[in-house]
């Protein structure tokens, strides 16, 4: 019958290898055709790689043209609607009657007339300035009472004449001044004309008056008022643009920087970061950007303080923005495409920061930021050296007092002038046969060393070597060293080949019984009751062996921490508890006598349910199957602040003659002999899960006494 078996085996295991041939040269066939499939593919992936990598700068390139031609275009019609907008908000047309009633008019006919007086009627002042000379927009006649003299920028002015241009006029106003320099004055716009401000302002209210005794003074505005291009015009001009036509220019750039804006946050970043444009702004140094912004601000500052010098014969704003004209948007695109480029690159730089943090986007992104961190790393550095300090070390106690010594001789040769120059000699010598002996130890310490890597471990050195003494004490005790890395290795290796041997004949025993039964049930001779017999030891025996291959798996994952652990806030006592009732069929089948104190009230930690009651399930399955029989098993669940301890005590039924780190190691047993059905990872999954958990597995061993005490953290 034996042989029978065996010949059974040798012809099932030779089926076997001829299987396992085939699937090898199958295997060797499939992967010969993989791989001249993918040198087949390989200069094709190769050529598109060159193609995309040709592609990208053009696509960058596509990318920015795209986005400065839509800043271009969005400029441009912010700019071109200024003037419909001007228009349709501002009655152009009325501008001149408003500023002859506004306050302004009266103090530019004060200025006229100071002129005037100065430079026309005084003598002696040859005071000459084309702002007033060049006047074309009003006329002005100034004589005295007898008519002896008249001043007028009319030629040939008449009385006839002058009632003809008043009768054509928008304006006028005519100031007549007695011997006393008392003036009556009579104007077209009544009382809309501030002339309380024109009498003040030249003084005709004190003795000021006598000035312009006898004088009759005559200012007419005709009606082609605007079509003039002087100083009046100019005032006229200027007194509308501020505030009324600058606030425009201002609310269309704020709403056309509003909509950029949003287009700018709503394009991904992930666009963004990939133009070279972009890329070359973030990267610039904060400074950098300030100055752009910086320079960009001096032209908008300029147009906000718009000149008070008129020129007939230069550009200035005050008319550009007046009658927008082909300046306005020579010089208003371009500076509104700068300050849309500007404004787009920044919230870029804004986007740049919140993906880089807002350390590394913005403050390692400045050269103060650079220089900054540079000088707080070296002083934290030499405090952090400094600090280190311990004057109660040998070496930093020697250090610090050649320093100090060092100090009080440097101190004492400079103020020993003539003397000086001996003790500095003198010190010299010294330091050379200090620094002498110090490279002589130095040099002993490096052919130690050299010995080391040489693996020649019978060094000695003097260990009196001033500040390089723990140098030469550590050098001296690598031998010790060595010998204790040897050990531990040689203890590693001897545990994995424990492993190994114990893995294999928990494996075996049940598979080898599977072999053995399965060629009996092909015994023909069989009866019913021997094979029922048999199919029972079977269904056992393979079983067992996939707890163990499950067994094996689950310690694999839990051990290099590949499992995912869903944490809650749950229940450990009522867990325990629960794990108790699960098993409670099989502690009422042993002998054991169960001591367990619990406490009532809940204690609440954060854990995987799963996984926790696992490891409940593992530490009482061990004791069911270690533990003396007919003896008593303490359970006590200890409270404190900040976490729960489960401490289990029971009298082992084996001599446990190992070191209480090998029981938690896996495929290790309580009994050496291997007599029972456990597979030695129970605690060893145990140990993994509770690691995994924040948790701790501690075991002590006293004579035939096992404890073991789990510690887990309570939810915070």
């Amino acid at each position: 019958m034996d042989t029978n078996l065996n010949n059974d085996n040798m012809e099932e295991k030779n089926t076997i290898d001829v299987e396992d041939a085939k699937d090898e040269e199958m295997q060797d066939i499939q992967g010969k055709f993989d791989k001249i499939e993918e040198e087949k593919h390989m200069p094709i992936a190769r050529e598109n790689q060159d193609i995309d990598a040709a592609k990208a700068p053009k696509r960058l390139v596509a990318s920015t043209v795209a986005i400065l031609m839509i800043l271009l275009i969005f400029a441009a019609a912010s700019v071109a609607s200024y003037g419909p907008m001007k228009d349709s908000l501002f009655a152009t047309k009325d501008n001149t009657k408003t500023y002859m009633e506004s306050y302004e008019f009266p103090h530019t006919l004060i200025r006229l007339t100071r002129y005037l007086k100065e430079t026309k009627i005084q003598e002696g002042n040859d005071w000459y300035d084309p702002w007033y000379e060049n006047a074309e927009s009003i006329y002005y006649y100034i004589s005295d009472r007898e008519k002896t003299f008249s001043i007028s920028n009319v030629d040939g002015i008449t009385e006839d004449k002058l009632q003809d241009e008043i009768k054509n006029s928008q304006f006028y106003l005519r100031a007549s001044f007695d011997e006393s320099g008392n003036v009556e004055i009579e104007n077209s716009l009544g009382r809309r004309f501030h002339k309380d401000i024109f009498i003040n302002g030249l003084g005709l209210s004190n003795e000021d008056k006598v000035e312009y005794a006898n004088l009759d003074i005559v200012y007419i505005v005709p009606k082609d008022f605007e079509k003039h291009n002087d100083f009046l015009a100019y005032n006229m001009k200027h007194f509308h643009v501020t505030p009324n036509y600058f606030l425009l220019i201002l609310a269309i750039g704020a709403v056309s920087i509003l909509i950029l804006m949003i287009m700018a946050f709503a394009i991904p970043y992930s666009f963004q970061s990939k133009t070279g444009m972009c890329r070359l702004f973030n990267k610039m140094f904060l400074e950098f950007k300030a100055l752009l912004w910086l320079g960009f601000g001096i032209i908008p500052l300029l147009g906000i303080s718009l000149p008070s010098y008129y020129s007939a014969n230069s550009f200035n704003v005050v008319d550009a923005i007046y009658y927008p004209n082909i300046y306005f948007y020579l010089i208003g695109i371009p500076v509104t495409f700068v300050l849309y480029l500007l404004t787009y690159l920044t919230i870029v730089y804004i986007k740049y920061i919140y993906h880089t943090g807002f350390k590394e986007g913005l403050i390692c992104n400045s050269v103060l930021g650079k220089l900054s961190f540079y000088m707080l790393g070296s002083v934290k550095q030499l405090l952090r050296q400094a600090m280190e300090i311990d004057v109660r070390k040998d070496c930093h106690k020697k250090l610090f007092m050649t320093l100090t010594i060092n100090l009080f001789i440097l101190w004492i040769i400079a103020l020993s002038r003539f003397f000086g120059v001996i003790l500095a000699i003198v010190y010299s010598i010294f330091l050379f046969k200090y620094l002498l002996k110090m490279i002589d130890r130095v040099k002993a310490l490096e052919g130690a060393s050299n010995q080391l890597a040489e693996g020649n471990f019978a060094i000695t050195l003097d260990e009196d070597m001033g500040i390089l003494s723990p140098i030469s004490e550590n050098l001296n005790n690598i031998k010790d060293g060595f010998q204790l890395a040897v050990d531990k290795e040689t203890k590693s290796q001897k545990m994995k080949a424990e492993l190994i041997s114990n893995v294999s004949h928990d494996l075996k025993t049940p598979l080898t019984s599977i072999i053995t039964y399965v060629d009996l049930l092909k015994k023909e001779d069989n009866t019913p009751e021997a094979q029922k017999e048999f199919i029972g030891i079977l269904d056992k025996k393979s079983k067992r062996l996939k707890v163990l291959i499950e067994d094996l798996f689950e310690a694999s994952k839990a051990s290099s921490g590949n499992i995912e652990l869903s944490l809650e806030n749950l229940d450990v006592v009522a867990l325990f508890r629960q794990t108790l009732g699960e098993l409670e069929e099989k502690i009422n089948d042993s002998t054991l006598q169960m001591k367990i104190n619990t406490p009532e009230n809940k204690i609440i930690c954060k854990l995987d349910g799963k996984r926790t009651y696992r490891i409940f399930e593992n530490i009482m399955s061990n004791i069911l199957k270690y533990a003396m029989p007919n003896s008593r098993v303490y359970i006590d669940l200890v409270e404190s602040q900040q976490e729960v301890r489960f401490i289990f005590k029971n009298i082992s039924a084996y001599e446990m003659n190992f070191d209480t780190s090998e029981i938690t190691e896996r495929f290790t047993r309580g009994d050496r002999s291997r007599h029972t059905e456990g597979s030695g990872l129970g605690l060893s999954i145990a140990k993994s899960f509770i690691e995994l958990q924040k948790g701790r597995l501690e075991i002590n061993i006293d004579g035939d006494l096992f404890k073991l005490i789990v510690t887990f953290p309570k939810a915070g």
